[in-house]
């Protein structure tokens, strides 16, 4: 959401973040990845092609103004393909793989080794322990550089384009182990109750997660009845909850 994050904790993570597209939302704007749209206004496709949509723009609904985005349907996924003779390959940021290179020319081109696996030039590298970056395998491919690597990029999540009425909504966001993006939302319950974790260290609002009706400070979690087997939720780092399913 291009959140910007304020204060530092001794632990290195942020101390809280600064969300003006919750905090303080114009239900006449949209808002993609800390950037304010008014209505009308377009998204640049550069932004958007990772998720296979261009035209992006900004149009007035209720309760929320929302993007509305035009699909792209990649002509491979309507062909079947010869994943043990042939391989596709892409380019950084993109939707739709450029080309195919099979038999003797895929032979031909360069390996990257990322984390004991083996990929070929134009693929896309998935990090174990960062499921939020890839690489385009090139050339060269330093798998100890590949912070400064310019192939490498780290993921942007299409929640605000696909997701704005549970985001704005009062929704939080629900992860899972070895997923970047969301994995389902979560919006409040009757039955929500706060388990208090200490006295609050501050009572600044700023330092505090709001969700539906209830304000928990840091530390704080979320008892949520029946679910609790399946997810826990906590106020590590506000505004937002930290949901994880278990």
């Amino acid at each position: 959401m291009g959140c910007t994050p304020i204060g530092k904790l001794t632990s290195g993570c942020p101390e809280r973040y600064e969300c003006p597209s919750l905090t303080a939302h114009d239900n006449e704007k949209c808002y993609f990845n800390g950037k304010t749209y008014k209505i009308s206004d377009r998204l640049p496709d550069e932004e958007v092609a990772q998720f296979c949509s261009v035209l992006c723009y900004c149009r007035a609904a209720k309760p929320f103004a929302t993007f509305r985005c035009a699909h792209i349907d990649c002509p491979e996924f309507f062909h079947r393909f010869d994943y043990e003779n042939c391989l596709r390959t892409y380019r950084k940021g993109g939707c739709c793989s450029v080309k195919s290179v099979c038999g003797a020319e895929r032979d031909k081109l360069a390996q990257c080794e990322l984390e004991n696996e083996i990929y070929k030039e134009g693929q896309r590298i998935q990090f174990k322990d960062n499921p939020c970056r890839t690489c385009i395998c090139t050339a060269g491919f330093n798998a100890n550089a590949t912070e400064t690597d310019p192939n490498c990029y780290e993921s942007t999540c299409g929640f605000e384009l696909f997701q704005e009425k549970l985001l704005y909504g009062g929704a939080v966001p629900v992860y899972k182990k070895e997923r970047c993006c969301p994995w389902e939302w979560r919006l409040p319950q009757e039955s929500d109750k706060v388990v208090r974790s200490a006295p609050a260290v501050s009572n600044d609002p700023n330092l505090q997660c709001k969700y539906g009706k209830l304000l928990l400070n840091v530390g704080d979690k979320l008892d949520m009845a029946e679910e609790n087997q399946k997810m826990s939720c906590t106020c590590s780092v506000p505004p937002l909850l930290h949901c994880v399913l278990n």
